[in-house]
């Protein structure tokens, strides 16, 4: 399992047999103890979740700098999630 704080952009995250490309996380504007983190979800839809940095979200599936930046790219300007396409 990994930490908000430990994620990367691009991470594909899997938890309970789900999964989600974390793209990046900041101050949440509302609640400043908190970060806003942005999933790319499966669906193609987003997800702004209010996480704290310590909160265990899953586990990232190991990758490569690549990996993930095709990863990002594609939930940023569409296309594939797979690294290999």
């Amino acid at each position: 399992m990994s930490r908000v704080s430990e994620l990367q952009p691009g991470d594909e995250v899997h938890n309970f047999g789900e999964y989600a490309v974390f793209v990046q996380r900041c101050q949440h504007p509302i609640w400043p103890s908190m970060q806003l983190v942005i999933w790319k979800m499966p669906d193609g839809t987003w997800s702004h979740d209010a996480l704290d940095a310590w909160q265990e979200v899953g586990t990232p599936v190991e990758s490569t700098v690549e990996d993930r930046m095709t990863r990002l790219r594609a939930a940023l300007l569409g296309g594939t999630r797979d690294a290999s396409n």
